[in-house]
């Protein structure tokens, strides 16, 4: 899983790099498709559910799982890609928001500490419920809102496996899953600048915030070790 995090990060970064007013969105689809298959890997992501792409491609209020679209980026938007890939039967996965044509503001900086934070948490003998609640705090504290109908998920052989670690604590944090060494996990920030609740598109996948306001996605699959988080994806 280290040398497919390292893949990854690479190819994370390439898309990022892309970005740029004026771009048709459904070309960073098409170069994810690329790099994976150039690489040797496998993008995972379009075997989930027959979804069929390499990538999630979010703008400004669209959410989790939004399909690449065609669609002219203008200066300021807010992207969020969302890309994984399959390497020699092991599976990872990433995410980045970035302003196009700009540098971060306010929210995507609150983004960004949360999951620092959060990835900080992930050591043998904490539970989730460490994690969940570093995340809530630090976004509620902003003035921004978690996002409650997703989550971030342990990974392995397979893309989406228990635990889950949400963004929000709703239990004693005792009640939650134990994290040990060995694990992997995917730990996610999923936040709005509005209420948390998201709606789906009409084709019952995309999602988009209830409210119209931006949404963003970050995340790092990382390994647990006996001293603490390394960083696969970074």
């Amino acid at each position: 899983m280290r040398q497919g995090g390292r893949i990854l990060a690479d190819i994370r970064r390439r898309l990022i790099a892309s970005l740029k007013p004026g771009l048709d969105l459904f070309e960073i689809e098409l170069l994810a498709q690329k790099l994976i298959r150039t690489a040797g890997a496998i993008p995972n992501f379009a075997f989930v559910n027959n979804y069929g792409f390499a990538t999630c491609l979010a703008v400004n209020d669209q959410a989790v799982h939004s399909r690449p679209r065609h669609y002219y980026l203008n200066k300021g938007d807010l992207v969020t890609l969302d890309v994984g890939l399959e390497w020699r039967n092991w599976q990872l996965d990433t995410s980045d928001s970035r302003l196009v044509g700009l540098p971060d503001d306010r929210f995507l900086s609150t983004g960004r500490h949360a999951l620092k934070k959060a990835i900080s948490m992930a050591a043998p003998g904490r539970r989730v419920g460490h994690i969940s609640k570093v995340l809530q705090q630090i976004i509620e504290a902003a003035g921004y809102s978690p996002v409650r109908q997703f989550c971030g998920h342990a990974i392995g052989r397979q893309i989406h496996q228990d635990p889950q670690i949400p963004c929000f604590l709703d239990q004693p944090i005792e009640k939650t899953p134990l994290i040990e060494a060995g694990m992997t996990l995917a730990i996610e920030v999923m936040m709005t600048e509005g209420g948390w609740e998201l709606k789906f598109d009409s084709d019952g996948v995309s999602s988009r915030t209830g409210d119209g306001s931006r949404f963003l996605q970050l995340e790092h699959t990382i390994l647990v070790t006996p001293s603490g988080p390394e960083i696969l994806t970074r």
